[in-house]
């Protein structure tokens, strides 16, 4: 009983003492402002006209541009494996405030004719993003597994 008692009170000490994430001042939450960069095969629908081109290899290039909180803004540029223009989508997104490793984005097409709605779930583990993908209006899903580039 005392064991248990002296038990619980360290942990209520512990848990009184440890910063919590906190959404209003940013802290707990990773610093992933930067480019991430990554490739993917992609795959679409049987209503999606990309759908008899089969799987497409694809790369993209997802530029977290601010963190305020848990609030994330980034813009995803991706292109098909030899294509030399990228289409450029922006997005929104949040941490999770239970787990600060997880986000969810949400992006809207702002350029190109592939350009689709869809949400990004991601989580950022060890220096890399990994984040699925469901654009549910078009038809469209991936996952990457993406890395940070050099600033250089």
């Amino acid at each position: 009983m005392a064991f248990s008692f002296l038990r619980s009170m360290i942990t209520i000490l512990a848990l009184s003492i440890a910063a919590p994430a906190s959404a209003e001042d940013g802290s707990g939450f990773p610093q992933i402002v930067g480019t991430w960069h990554g490739t993917y095969l992609v795959a679409f629908a049987k209503s999606n006209p990309n759908h008899e081109k089969g799987l497409l290899k694809t790369e993209m290039e997802l530029e977290i541009t601010k963190l305020d909180g848990n609030l994330i803004t980034a813009t995803n540029r991706w292109r098909r494996i030899g294509d030399t223009d990228w289409i450029v989508e922006e997005a929104m997104g949040t941490f999770s405030l239970d787990d600060p490793t997880r986000f969810v984005l949400a992006e809207a097409g702002i350029s190109g004719e592939d350009v689709s709605a869809g949400i990004f779930n991601g989580v950022y583990l060890d220096d890399v993003i990994m984040v699925t993908y469901a654009g549910p209006g078009t038809g469209v899903a991936f996952a990457a597994q993406l890395v940070k580039k050099d600033s250089k």
